[in-house]
């Protein structure tokens, strides 16, 4: 990822609308106005503490946002349990009413009741961008109605608290002369 550009102490956090502008640019490879979403393949993680959380840096505690494949289905298998859509996708309307994508709910659960037990809540808010948000020039090309079919921003929360990794320090007994 290029620099963000953001400042410091800012929280990214965008509304719905501002997902789907991220999401078409992205779709149709411009520049991001903060380029700070990484892209990994969520769904094909064991459970989500198994996401690449720490790529996503600028987020609110327990919120993390991936550009990812969308997988069909309302159930989602994966190694260690599944993503189940709590609820029927809601759609994303623009300032002006117009319909310029789709969100809909993941609730993570568990195959293992042990691992159950641990009380982490984790849901994926997943947004599709509609069609009808791209001029006709930019749906000429088969690659981009690609993406807009297979292609999504996932925002995970953990609804626990999880704890933030320490970065390394440069410091130690074995550095010093």
């Amino acid at each position: 990822m290029a620099n963000p550009g953001l400042p410091i102490g800012y929280v990214f956090s965008p509304s719905g609308e501002d997902s789907m502008e991220y999401l078409k640019r992205k779709i149709l490879n411009q520049v991001l106005p903060s380029d700070v979403i990484p892209t990994a393949d969520v769904y094909s993680c064991a459970d989500p503490r198994q996401i690449p959380l720490s790529e996503f840096k600028h987020g609110p505690n327990n919120e993390w946002q991936f550009f990812s494949t969308k997988r069909e289905g309302n159930l989602i298998k994966t190694t260690n349990g599944h993503w189940e859509e709590n609820g029927e996708e809601d759609e994303i309307e623009d300032g002006n009413g117009g319909s310029i994508g789709f969100v809909r709910i993941l609730d993570f659960h568990y195959s293992n009741p042990k691992d159950a037990e641990k009380g982490e809540e984790w849901h994926i808010q997943e947004y599709r961008v509609s069609p009808a948000y791209f001029t006709a020039d930019e749906l000429v090309d088969d690659n981009v109605k690609e993406k807009i079919s297979n292609f999504v921003l996932c925002k995970i929360v953990c609804e626990e608290q999880i704890p933030t990794p320490k970065p390394p320090t440069n410091s130690s007994s074995d550095d010093e002369e």
